[in-house]
């Protein structure tokens, strides 16, 4: 869809899925098709993109003559230049590997350098100088565990999409009641305890693990991940309560606070907030629902995210109210909030709806 935007000649607002984008006028009409680039992608250093290099090529919120304008539209053409092979384009087909697209992740960065510093890297001459040898690196190699191990396959990662890619949300879960929770900016963290199949006179019953986003983390070190396992004494409580129920536990939450995310919640010490939990039998994990969690949240003494909404609410038909819902400030600092998650857990669906004006403050 096209509408036009007041005291505006050369641009209009067009709906691509349920995304609000800024055009120009006269580029598309109503029902065309598109190549539509969502917010926090890289665009490649490329002609095509240069109009976008003084934004370091990363596509972000912004907001012209009033009108918050959230990813860019381009021509099929575009899609032309990309390929010299003949294209059969269908609508939905995902273009992000023909363009060269990549998607902006902050934490991704932070936890490679993160691994490298804390991984106590020897960066001696001699060092450097035996790395040559491939004798020396098999002995690093075999002496020297890993400090980190790809992201466990039995637990779903943290990420949710956002509402804006079910444009048929209504039609599908109009019905629904929704429980409702602060989404907050900080650094997702997943910590588990799983029964040990090795278990025996010389091994636990149960094994701890500690996970960002993407990795599990298998060196005790100072990072917020750890940090927050020792302040909370995850593994002892989480733990007992394996022991108690006879099952395995997972639970996920959001860490903030001092030299996260720019901090803008201005917290000193890292805390804690759960969004998450499962339990996990015979390789199976089963969702706690809302009054599941807020229990385990007072059996291990955690901080749970914020409860908005806990009573059903319902969707709204039309996809600018649900964003000017996500509105609002955090309960936690005078801030705007991020945005916030929505979840039914009979039908296991959730999404995310992101703050428009979360993102216009803090330029992200």
């Amino acid at each position: 869809a096209l509408r036009p935007i007041e005291n505006a000649d050369k641009i209009e607002v067009a709906t691509v899925l349920g995304w609000q984008v800024v055009v120009q006028k006269g580029q598309f009409k109503e029902g065309d098709f598109c190549v539509y680039i969502e917010i926090d992608s890289i665009l490649p250093d490329k002609p095509d993109f240069e109009f976008m290099r003084e934004r370091k090529f990363r596509v972000k919120t912004i907001k012209l003559r009033g009108q918050v304008s959230q990813g860019i539209c381009f021509p099929i053409s575009i899609l032309l230049k990309a390929t010299d092979k003949d294209l059969i384009l269908r609508e939905g087909d995902d273009m992000t590997e023909l363009l060269g697209v990549r998607k902006y992740d902050p934490q991704i960065e932070w936890e490679k350098k993160e691994t490298e510093r804390l991984a106590d890297i020897d960066r001696g001459r001699m060092s450097k100088f035996l790395k040559r040898y491939s004798w020396y690196r098999r002995l690093l190699f075999r002496f020297k565990k890993p400090s980190r191990v790809p992201f466990p396959s039995f637990i779903k990662k943290t990420d949710e999409d956002r509402i804006q890619l079910f444009p048929d949300y209504y039609e599908k879960w109009g019905e629904l009641p929704f429980t409702v929770t602060e989404k907050l900016d900080g650094q997702s963290a997943t910590y588990f305890v799983v029964r040990n199949p090795k278990a025996g006179i010389l091994q636990p019953k149960w094994l701890f693990g500690v996970c960002s986003r993407n990795f599990q983390l298998l060196k005790q070190d100072n990072s917020s991940y750890w940090t927050i396992a020792r302040k909370l004494n995850l593994q002892e409580k989480m733990t007992k309560y394996c022991d108690r129920w006879n099952l395995g536990l997972i639970i996920q939450g959001e860490i903030i606070g001092r030299k996260i995310q720019g901090n803008k919640y201005e917290i000193d010490e890292p805390e804690f907030f759960m969004f998450n939990a499962m339990t996990y039998r015979s390789g199976k994990t089963e969702v706690m629902d809302q009054t599941g969690q807020s229990f385990l949240c007072i059996v291990l003494d955690l901080n749970s995210v914020p409860v908005i909404d806990s009573t059903g609410r319902k969707l709204f038909p039309d996809m600018n109210a649900m964003v000017e819902y996500a509105k609002g400030y955090s309960r936690i600092a005078k801030i705007p909030r991020e945005g916030v998650v929505m979840r039914n857990y009979t039908r296991n669906i959730s999404f995310k709806i992101i703050n428009p004006d979360f993102l216009l403050k803090f330029d992200v």
